[in-house]
């Protein structure tokens, strides 16, 4: 009876360690982190990530034999997507632990924020609290199919390559709330800090739709 107890504990450690795996390398989590705004093709992960189409399918391969993304053909395609919402809670977790536990990534951030933004950054909370408030323009800097894909109530979508040329188009009567990817992309941080050099009142939600969303259940 203790080998048949063993022989199945040995077996679902070993099945959980293709989690393990797949979190193993940084590019396959950022690829995760980008799944986690929708879905993409094998060649906008590629552009994306800055790898080879052919070393980004073999990440996605690794991550799709841990089933944790899935795939399907679309013409001459191949589009990739988060298998379900538990992975994109265990992306958001890996980050939060990251940021909790290791000094290094929390330096990260913070001497980002010292060289490049010192932007005026709300949680989620602060930021839902202000749009239940107040007269707040929200932007969403993410890619246009990422913004279709699915965004916060009533934001506007000015992807951050376009932002300095629509800086005419925003009122300066309001308040600005801009959010991208998450606390791993900066954009957020940056796109506040050009909004505010040009005189607008912009705040940074330094964190993802997703975040947004799962605060609000």
């Amino acid at each position: 009876m203790d080998e048949l107890c063993i022989k199945y504990k040995n077996s679902l450690y070993n099945g959980l360690s293709k989690i393990g795996k797949c979190l193993s390398s940084d590019k396959r989590i950022e690829i995760l982190d980008l799944l986690a705004q929708g879905k993409k093709t094998v060649e906008k992960i590629s552009l994306e990530t800055g790898m080879t189409v052919a070393n980004t399918s073999r990440h996605l391969q690794i991550l799709k034999d841990g089933n944790l993304v899935s795939c399907e053909k679309k013409k001459n395609f191949v589009v990739y997507k988060i298998s379900n919402e538990k992975i994109i809670d265990l992306v958001y977790l890996l980050i939060n632990v990251g940021e909790t536990q290791l000094s290094d990534v929390q330096k990260i951030h913070d001497e980002f924020y010292e060289k490049c933004c010192k932007a005026k950054i709300l949680t989620v909370k602060e930021a839902q609290e202000m749009v239940k408030k107040e007269n707040v323009l929200i932007i969403d800097l993410r890619p246009e199919d990422e913004f279709n894909s699915n965004h916060i109530e009533n934001a506007i979508n000015i992807p951050m390559k376009m932002l300095e040329g629509r800086l005419e188009d925003l009122p300066k009567d309001k308040k600005i709330i801009v959010y991208c990817r998450g606390r791993n992309c900066a954009y957020a941080n940056i796109a506040s800090r050009i909004l505010t050099n040009h005189g607008f009142c912009a705040y940074s939600l330094n964190q993802s739709y997703y975040e947004w969303n799962k605060s609000k259940i």
